[in-house]
């Protein structure tokens, strides 16, 4: 009879052992989440030996939850930096184009950057319409290509203009508007 009490003989066990296993396990739960607060808040260790610690259960669960709201506010801020560094801040990428064009006699040389890698060949991206508009405003292009760096592009293209269709100011402004044009 003695063994049904202790929960030996398979059947339900009392609520002793079930208060023990729980509290156990409860145990257990607040040594790992002690664990994971203090190492990721850099607070100090327990104390050596293994002795209660300074401050109490409630105290704990306080650092626990102030821990939670700190991490949350740097994640939140950690996101928005990121959203600013990528560029998805609200700035198109129309508006963050720098054009830098030098004349070289009757020779024109322009670099564009913009702030999104261009679109596919054949999808009529800027630097498809920035090579049209100076063949458009009178120039013959010799040479034009673009390279990806990080998330901008940079578009160059190297052109001889003629003085006709108003020389190589129309043809820099041509440019600069088709960049900023979508």
């Amino acid at each position: 009879m003695d063994a049904a009490g202790a929960g030996g003989n398979g059947g339900k066990p009392d609520r002793k052992t079930v208060e023990r296993n729980r509290r156990n396990q409860m145990n257990a739960l607040y040594s790992r989440l002690d664990s994971l607060v203090r190492s990721g808040s850099g607070s100090a260790p327990p104390p050596p030996g293994g002795g209660p610690s300074a401050t109490t259960r409630p105290d704990r669960l306080g650092e626990a939850a102030e821990y939670i709201r700190r991490t949350e506010e740097r994640v939140g801020i950690l996101r928005e930096r990121k959203r600013e560094l990528t560029g998805s801040a609200g700035s198109s990428a129309a508006e963050a184009a720098e054009v830098e064009v030098q004349h070289l006699g009757s020779g024109l040389h322009a670099i564009l950057v913009t702030g999104a890698p261009p679109p596919p060949p054949g999808d009529g991206g800027s630097f498809h319409r920035a090579v049209r508009a100076v063949e458009e405003a009178g120039g013959e292009v010799h040479n034009a290509h673009f390279s990806l760096v990080g998330a901008k592009a940079i578009y160059t293209i190297h052109a001889r203009v003629g003085e006709g269709y108003g020389g190589i100011e129309t043809v820099v402004q041509r440019v600069k508007e088709a960049i900023r044009s979508n």
